[in-house]
């Protein structure tokens, strides 16, 4: 095939050749053939992600799979990778699709997105955040009194053993905090959060 191509290129050279010679002979310009080449433009590579100060940074989760209704499955996985990315705005979006409103605090007002975004650039409480809420999403579930699907299972009115315990393995809080939980009698009072069986999600909080 490529020599075909070759013998047509050079016949068609030849053939100009000859064109030429008699545009000459007979007095007359020679035609112009213009040739118009298209050259591809460089790809661009992607631009490189934004570094974060998010306590996320480096963090390796996967969302396991339990047994939820779709719509609690649903918010549940847009909201862990909300967390993961440090996606405030989108959180708080989630917050307030639903229901009458959304609990992030005891005390502070305004905004949810804000609130996240300062302790988790400015706090120094551990965990963060943005952690916190990616991490108890990971764990087995609980109901509420609510009836509602609630994390981390230490969020309940009898914690057992296991449930304190998935605390301290999953890097949440050190051994000594959850002792001191235990030892206050006041119940689970770290982070947790909770969406309804139609899927609103209702709080993320820590704190009484």
């Amino acid at each position: 095939m490529r020599s075909f191509a070759l013998a047509v290129v050079a016949g068609l050279v030849l053939a100009g050749c000859g064109a030429d010679e008699a545009d000459e002979a007979a007095g007359t310009e020679p035609a112009t053939v213009t040739v118009t080449q298209t050259v591809a433009a460089p790809t661009e590579s992607a631009p490189a992600e934004p570094a974060a100060d998010c306590s996320t940074a480096g963090l390796r989760l996967t969302l396991p799979e339990q047994d939820l209704p779709d719509a609690v499955a649903a918010i549940r996985e847009r909201i862990f990778g909300a967390a993961v990315a440090c996606d405030y705005d989108t959180l708080e979006q989630i917050a307030l699709e639903q229901g009458a409103g959304f609990t992030f605090s005891y005390g502070a007002g305004g905004s949810a997105a804000d609130f996240w975004r300062a302790a988790e650039e400015g706090g120094t409480e551990e965990p963060r955040p943005m952690r916190a809420l990616a991490t108890i999403l990971t764990l087995p579930y609980a109901r509420n009194e609510s009836g509602s699907y609630a994390w981390p299972t230490a969020y309940s009115e009898a914690p057992t053993e296991e449930a304190w315990q998935a605390l301290v393995q999953a890097g949440l809080y050190a051994q000594e905090a959850v002792a001191r939980m235990r030892e206050q009698n006041t119940g689970y009072l770290g982070y947790r959060t909770a969406v309804t069986p139609d899927g609103d999600w209702q709080f993320f909080v820590a704190g009484d």
